[in-house]
């Protein structure tokens, strides 16, 4: 069996700021291991796990899914105003009942499976 360092023919600089610097020495004293070895884990973390994610795309895209969806939530509120304030019922399409009931339904609907997707993201980052 081959030592792990035979293969190790690259060598890596870069440049941290002070606080990455300690931080990265903090974490490598708490775990008893060097710098290198605190470096090569993450790397090897990051390899075997699919769940790591750009965390700012992810904000941005829930930040505009969470402003659409209060969008929503005021065109409903709108509407609602709009019925209640409507004083002759009986002129009104019986249709467009059937329309906003149905249409209302779908979005509940997307509205739950917008929370399930959401309860996920959540579990995932947490």
């Amino acid at each position: 069996m081959k030592n792990s360092h035979e293969n190790r023919t690259h060598k890596i600089t870069f440049r941290l700021n002070d606080q990455e610097v300690k931080f990265l020495d903090e974490f490598s004293k708490s775990a008893g291991i060097s710098r290198s070895d605190t470096l090569r884990n993450l790397i090897r973390k990051i390899q075997g796990d699919a769940s790591i994610i750009k965390t700012d795309k992810l904000l941005q895209t829930l930040n505009e899914l969470a402003a659409e969806q209060g969008r929503v939530n005021n065109n409903i509120n709108q509407l609602a105003k709009h019925a209640n304030q409507y004083s002759r019922v009986e002129e009104l399409d019986p249709k467009v009942f059937v329309q906003f009931n149905s249409l209302l339904a779908r979005y509940l609907d997307y509205q739950e499976d917008m929370n399930r997707t959401f309860r996920k993201i959540y579990k995932s980052l947490s």
